[in-house]
């Protein structure tokens, strides 16, 4: 069940142990030891494993199954956040863990070959049914859903991602105009946006950059990330995300910055982490935003994803229907808790660039229960606001 050194199997070996395919016992490279066939769906001593224990060489393999497979914005964070992760027997597919009792939250996608999911969605299952665990997976896309339908789980709308398909992105149009006007302004403020690409140059800004998302947080309900729901950065282990700066170009001092993590091969990125100084110009965001959109589309990235908003068109009828329990907390989120999470702000802000919005997911197995959405609220935060900023919202 752990990641190891060795090379992983090849598509036409995975393909084979997918399909319960396994070869005869034969003569290992040493000669002393036969090669023991393995059950690529075995549900024995099946546990979450801490990322902190990983080597190097495991974690670079991890990194690796991110990048190419990872298809929601929250999937990456596996490679750079703490927690575990749970991996299939047959070594070809992974999911993001943060064990909470007898609750696995699962944050992002499932991290493997779409021919593998259908087994891999029927094995967890399976696992949670011996273990008498309760999985709940958030996030999961439309393409991915059905397969937890089909396998006995809980199906329940959890909100809408905003997504630009890039390509045909002019910034043109009555459509586009708050935007323009942010950019406008920042640009006569003499910001400038800038990528660091150098991991020397990173780790000299890291400080910086710290000091920048804790005084984001500082006036906020939550003065760290809601787990499960924002990404973590960490300035010292970026891996593959991209980072971009909005740094004036009189005084050098840097307004604010942005986080890009990676999907589907680099053909997608997420607009993860994003963060401005107190003081920094009007548009700081906007600005970056709109700048890193016009590089990557030069660059022939097919889409970006501005991150989900929980708790979003949730009056809309979906298949399945969603459970009743999730469809009040969700619909609760969104039109009565703004004081807490800001989520219909987020939605304003984001919905400004024009995204189309797709669904996402929440797949629970045995079912949703008083005790998983507790636990839930344990294991993001949510338990833990800061008192003084919460009256302070509420008020306003």
């Amino acid at each position: 069940m752990c990641f190891g050194a060795s090379a992983p199997p090849t598509p036409k070996e995975s393909a084979r142990m997918t399909l319960g395919v396994t070869d005869t016992a034969e003569p290992s490279i040493t000669g002393m030891h036969p090669v023991v066939a393995i059950d690529p769906w075995s549900l024995n001593d099946v546990q979450p494993r801490c990322r902190s224990m990983l080597t190097p060489a495991e974690r670079i393999r991890m990194e690796q199954f991110a990048f190419e497979y990872a298809t929601s914005a929250e999937s990456y964070d596996i490679v750079i956040s703490n927690g575990s992760f749970l991996e299939t027997p047959c070594r070809q597919g992974l999911i993001s863990v943060l064990p909470h009792g007898r609750c696995w939250h699962v944050s992002g996608s499932l991290m493997a070959p779409d021919e593998l999911k259908p087994d891999m969605v029927r094995w967890l299952k399976r696992v949670c049914d011996a273990q008498r665990t309760t999985l709940v997976a958030y996030a999961i896309g439309a393409e991915d859903a059905p397969l937890f339908v089909d396998a006995g789980f809980e199906v329940s709308k959890f909100g809408e991602e905003p997504l630009l398909d890039l390509g045909a992105i002019t910034w043109q149009g009555k459509d586009f105009e708050w935007v323009r006007r942010q950019t406008s302004f920042c640009r006569r403020a003499g910001l400038e946006v800038v990528e660091v690409r150098n991991d020397s140059e990173r780790h000299a800004l890291a400080n910086e950059l710290v000091e920048i998302l804790q005084e984001d947080l500082k006036p906020r309900t939550y003065p760290k990330p809601l787990r499960l729901l924002e990404g973590q950065f960490d300035p010292f282990a970026l891996f593959r995300r991209r980072l971009f700066l909005a740094r004036s170009r009189t005084t050098g001092r840097t307004e604010g910055f942005l986080a890009c993590s990676p999907m589907l091969n680099g053909r997608a990125w997420a607009f993860e982490t994003y963060r401005k100084r107190s003081d920094a110009p009007r548009g700081t965001i906007p600005f970056l935003f709109r700048d890193v959109i016009d590089r990557l589309q030069a660059e022939g990235v097919k889409c970006v994803s501005l991150c989900l908003v929980p708790g979003k068109g949730m009056e809309e009828k979906t298949t399945p229907p969603p459970y009743w329990m999730v469809h009040i907390a969700m619909a609760m989120w969104y039109k009565r808790l703004n004081f807490l999470f800001n989520t219909r702000g987020q939605d304003y802000f984001k919905s400004r660039f024009r995204p189309r919005f797709v669904n996402r997911y929440i797949c629970v197995t045995p079912k949703t229960s008083f005790r998983s959405i507790s636990s839930f609220l344990v294991t993001t935060g949510g338990i833990r606001p800061n008192v003084g900023n919460l009256v302070r919202s509420m008020w306003k």
